[in-house]
Parts: C-alpha cells; sequence; structure tokens
C-alpha cells in the first residue's frame, strides 16, 4: 500500500485591522488619538502620536506617514524648564525634524509648544522656521533666551492666534525695547507670560483680552495687567514679591474667576474690585491671618455673591482664622480647603453640623485634602465626618443639601472602619456623591 502524502498548509493569523482599507484606518486615528493627546505627554514627540503609531508596524507607518494634514497640526518639543527633556536642545537634527513635521502639516492651524530652557542655545534656524508658519499659529507656546524673541518679526500680523504662552531665561534686568512680535493678533484671547517675565518688556493687544496669567509676578505688574485689560473674566497671577505700597485700578465688572498664588498672594486685592466675582482661588504655603482677613474685606468691597472659594494650604494656627473666613461667605455653594492637620477639618465638620445659626447655608460641594503623614485625630475627624454628612444630606430650612464631598488622605497607612464605610454608602446609594480615600486606594 503506497502512502502519498498531500502537503498542509497551516492557516495564516491576520489582525482583522490589517484587512481595512487604508481610509477606514485613517479615521480610526483620528478617532482615537484626539489634538489633547498629541500634546498631553511632555518633551519628546518621538513618543507621542502621531509618530509613536510609526513604530508599530510596518503597515501603520505607512498609514500614519500617510495621514492628512490635521493629524500633523500639533507639535510639541521641550528641553530644559520645571516639565522639559532636562539635558540637550533643538540641535540641527531637531530643526529638520519639526520642517518635516510642519511640512506634513501643511496650512492647516497649528497648536505649536517649543521650549529651550537649557544654557544651550536652541539652532540658529529654529526662529525663523517658527516665523515662516506665524499665519498658522492658533495656539502658540514658546520658551526660549529672551533675545530670541527680538528675531520674530515686529508688528506682523498674526491672523488666527488665540492663545499665546511665553516663556524665557537670560531675562536681562532692564529689557529697554519691548517685544512687538506678537502685537498684531486680533483674535488673541488667552496670554501667559511664565517665569520672571514682566508685562512692560512686550507690547501686546491687552484690551481684547479675557484672560491672563502671570506665574511669577509683584504685585505691581499684576495690576498693571487689570489697567490694560479692561475685558478680562478670568485671570491668574502667581505674586512673588511684596510690594511696599500699590496704587488701585479701576472695577472690573467682567472678572468671574480670580486665582492667586505664590508667596504674596492676597497682596494685590485691597487694590482691586470685582463685582461679578464668582470663583476665588488662593494657594499659598504660608497663608497668615492678615492675608486670611483681607479676603472678607475684598469680597465685601466687591459686592459680589461669591459661589467657589479654593483655599491651600491651611495651618492649624490658622484654624480659626479660617473658619471666621467663611462665616463672612456665606453665599459659597463650592469650597475646596486643602488642610495641615485633622482638627482644622474637624473644626470646620463641627461648624457645619451646628444647630441655630446656619454657616455656608447654600454649600452643595465640599472637597477636602489632609497634609499630615501622621495624625493623632484622624479618627475623630472621620466620626465627625460621618454625622456632618448624615446631616447634611437633605435640605432643611438651615440649609440646602450637599450634593458631593470627598476627602483625600495623605497617609497611605489610614484605614476606614467598616462601620463608617457602610454609613457613607448608605448615603452613595441615596444619591449623594462621595469620594474618599488615601493616596493608594478610595473606600468609597
Amino acid at each position: 500500500m503506497n502512502y502519498d502524502p498531500q502537503p498542509t498548509t497551516s492557516p495564516v493569523t491576520v489582525c482583522p485591522a490589517l484587512t481595512l482599507p487604508v481610509e477606514i484606518i485613517s479615521k480610526i486615528f483620528l478617532f482615537c488619538v484626539s489634538a489633547g493627546d498629541i500634546t498631553s505627554e511632555l518633551g519628546n514627540p518621538l513618543n507621542n502620536p502621531p509618530f509613536v503609531l510609526t513604530k508599530i508596524c510596518r503597515y501603520w507607518r505607512l498609514i500614519a506617514l500617510s495621514m492628512g494634514p490635521g493629524f500633523w497640526s500639533n507639535i510639541q518639543l521641550e528641553f530644559g524648564g520645571r516639565h522639559g527633556r532636562r539635558t540637550g536642545h533643538i540641535d540641527s537634527w531637531w530643526l529638520s525634524f519639526l520642517k518635516t513635521w510642519f511640512s506634513r502639516a501643511r496650512d492647516q492651524p497649528l497648536t505649536v509648544v517649543i521650549s529651550n530652557l537649557n544654557h544651550i542655545d536652541p539652532d540658529q534656524g529654529l526662529v525663523p522656521l517658527l516665523e515662516s508658519h506665524r499665519l498658522q499659529w492658533r495656539d502658540l507656546t514658546i520658551k526660549l533666551p529672551f533675545n530670541r524673541f527680538y528675531q520674530f518679526a515686529p508688528q506682523e500680523k498674526l491672523p488666527i492666534l488665540e492663545r499665546l504662552v511665553l516663556g524665557a531665561h537670560a531675562i536681562p534686568p532692564m529689557v529697554h525695547t519691548p517685544v512687538t512680535a506678537f502685537q498684531m493678533a486680533p483674535k488673541l484671547k488667552h496670554v501667559c507670560l511664565d517665569g520672571y517675565l514682566r508685562p512692560s518688556q512686550f507690547i501686546l493687544p491687552w484690551a481684547q483680552l479675557t484672560s491672563i496669567e502671570l506665574t511669577a509676578a509683584c504685585g505691581e505688574d499684576c495690576l498693571e495687567c487689570l489697567r490694560q485689560a479692561s475685558r478680562l473674566i478670568s485671570c491668574s497671577f502667581g505674586i512673588h514679591g511684596r510690594d511696599q505700597s500699590l496704587g488701585s485700578v479701576p472695577p472690573h465688572r467682567r472678572v468671574a474667576s480670580l486665582a492667586l498664588s505664590g508667596a504674596a498672594p492676597t497682596v494685590i486685592l485691597p487694590s482691586i474690585r470685582m463685582p461679578a466675582l464668582e470663583d476665588l482661588d488662593i494657594v499659598g504655603r504660608s497663608l497668615n491671618k492678615e492675608e486670611l482677613s483681607r479676603i472678607p474685606l475684598f469680597v465685601s468691597r466687591c459686592r459680589c455673591g461669591l459661589r467657589r472659594l479654593r483655599l491651600h494650604f491651611i495651618s492649624e494656627l490658622m484654624t480659626s482664622a479660617a473658619i471666621e473666613l467663611l462665616e463672612a461667605l456665606p453665599s459659597l455653594e463650592t469650597l475646596e480647603l486643602a488642610a495641615t492637620g485633622a482638627s482644622t477639618i474637624r473644626t470646620l465638620f463641627s461648624s457645619l453640623s451646628r444647630y441655630g445659626e446656619p454657616f455656608l447655608p447654600f454649600l452643595r460641594n465640599l472637597s477636602l485634602s489632609h497634609h499630615r503623614m501622621s495624625d493623632d485625630n484622624m479618627r475623630s475627624m472621620f466620626e465627625d465626618m460621618a454625622g456632618l454628612l448624615v446631616r447634611r444630606s437633605a435640605a432643611v430650612p438651615e440649609h440646602v443639601q450637599l450634593q458631593s464631598f470627598s476627602l483625600t488622605i495623605e497617609s497611605e497607612r489610614t484605614v476606614l472602619s467598616s462601620r463608617i464605610i457602610q454609613k457613607l454608602q448608605e448615603l452613595a446609594d441615596r444619591g449623594m456623591d462621595l469620594n474618599i480615600r488615601n493616596r493608594r486606594e478610595r473606600w468609597i
């Protein structure tokens, strides 16, 4: 008996995605990778989409490189500074890389983040390359040696620029000639001057801006911005200089959001009035009684209905002053407070739970964080928390219903008892939005 074996072939498994037309794969890429994803990871664009898609396989590389210009309209390249790559600079290789990237974007509006804050200056061709695409700038972040700003064409139009972030190193002590490269931008609404850049160093269309951010300014710089920008809706000032005397500015009747931080966050409050203010954010590592006392005086002088307040950080020594501040702000609907000790949070719980004269009667959202690794008052704080949440879980004539509550504990060793967890779960089942956790796990 003769046996003639038949040739056998093993089935080849093909990824279903590889059977789709290129046009469909392109649409999937665009759906999965938003513009925000492209600039979300700081530093190296080689690790971000769309470029990272070229590393998957040959087929994906061909698809990514054939994508439309909208897929290449965002670029982020950072060296040095707080968030960028620590070493290196934008040299000729990176310049060639940027040229290729921009060529793929064609005439699309661009979101550009370029930072070279290391001591090695960027390639001389960087500014001319960026300048050649100025008509496409829509969202521009540039952080370079200060003298490079003068290489941009002065008083040339930026027809679609909406958002501008500037940062620099090697800032001269005195800037006698302001930079005018970003002056002609009819659609510009948001400006951020990062680091120790000052408003006087740039001529900008201040009168049309609706949002301003200074990250390291003196009080007078902040007031100068307010004097020039009459259409502001939101502003954020990091104030690091304690000016001895400050002038005043006309009332800003549109500002709804004000954020203050730094070594002297409240120093400008006696000089400003914002009748439409609803949102106040104050962050300071060493807030003292004098600084806290400025807040209710400011709110009273503005005659505004403050709805949201964020306070970071309140030490145990400032507990009484913080409670007095909150008593003077009965219109608050949202409170976010960071405390260094559980005793401060317990005092707040006690005030919110008291009968008789209402304390924060319109409070609907409360967010707290505790910043101490070891604290003897933790167990009592949790007991008081449960009592407060039960009391505020329903609306009564004295106060509205508390709708959301969050508490974040610094210590990973903190454990919430099963009895309190059960009580909190009952409140969550009845519709209260609860988020109680330490850095490692969420309990409810």
